[in-house]
């Protein structure tokens, strides 16, 4: 089975090279950026193609790989110009979308999909390396989907499938444990900075900290990986946090830590924090800022 990908970013990139590195053959790539495609091209010993129609006309697999606004725009050229037949499985790599958005080609008689690895592409070279831990989302058309998941068996990737009508809540979720981390990290970062202390070496410094609290969420749950002053109750500590940050005008992550707060407390009164009165305390301090 030859896979050719229309697009040639950096997940297309990454997962082509992967691809042909287990034994796969690549057919090639097409992109409006000659770069980039005759990078991709070179890094799987594959073909730089003019045009999609050619991608098209070698390969088995399509994976439309451009950005997320251009796919189905990409599906309509391909089945317009009749391109999409029977033998082939259509595909794209977008969290976001489903493979409805590939109906076009599904009605040319092709299986369509969508296969999204959970991880993050920030940098090609180390999106590769981690692409043999990563899982797949796989969505589309259940009882056609044997070619895929024989893909994702021979490579070797633990993956799981998701209904079309899910794959909205699925992608939120993969961006608030992901890029919303990021952001709540970037913020702690910030007041370690305010009290002084460099931010690169406050993250070295707390990295232990949190790969502790990951691992506890892996092993106890998060209601039980739960620390420190909300998790005990202790209204006192909460307030001075709060004083601190109201001392130095830093509304923003006084705002971060109010709502996280919040949650973070609905969380430990389920199973760790079980004394009302100091489950109350905390709440009115939080509330009242």
């Amino acid at each position: 089975m030859h896979i050719g990908f229309i697009g040639a970013g950096k997940v297309a990139t990454a997962f082509g090279r992967y691809l042909y590195h287990k034994g796969l053959p690549i057919s090639g790539y097409h992109d409006r950026h000659l770069e980039k495609m005759s990078h991709a091209g070179n890094t799987t010993h594959s073909q730089a193609f003019a045009n999609m129609v050619d991608v098209a006309a070698q390969s088995d697999m399509i994976l439309i790989t451009t950005r997320d606004d251009q796919i189905a725009g990409v599906c309509h050229h391909l089945c317009e110009q009749g391109c999409i037949k029977p033998r082939h499985l259509v595909g794209h790599m977008s969290g976001a979308h489903s493979s409805i958005i590939l109906t076009e080609a599904q009605k040319q008689g092709a299986t369509t999909f969508s296969l999204h690895p959970l991880q993050a592409f920030a940098d090609a070279e180390k999106a590769f390396t981690d692409l043999p831990e990563t899982y797949f989302s796989l969505e589309g058309q259940k009882n056609e989907l044997g070619a895929i998941t024989d893909l994702l068996s021979k490579i070797g990737n633990p993956f799981f499938t998701i209904s079309p009508e899910h794959k909205s809540l699925y992608h939120l979720s993969a961006c608030m444990l992901s890029n919303y981390l990021v952001t709540l990290m970037e913020s702690g970062l910030a007041a370690l900075e305010q009290a002084g202390i460099d931010p690169q070496l406050g993250y070295r410094a707390m990295r232990p900290l949190i790969d502790g609290s990951l691992d506890n969420i892996e092993q106890l749950g998060p209601a039980h990986a739960l620390t420190g002053p909300i998790a005990r109750g202790d209204a006192g500590t909460i307030a001075q946090h709060l004083a601190s940050l109201e001392a130095m005008d830093l509304d923003g992550i006084r705002s971060i830590y109010t709502f996280m707060g919040l949650k973070t407390l609905e969380l430990a009164t389920r199973e760790i924090l079980k004394i009302q009165d100091k489950a109350d305390a905390v709440q009115q301090i939080l509330e009242a800022h």
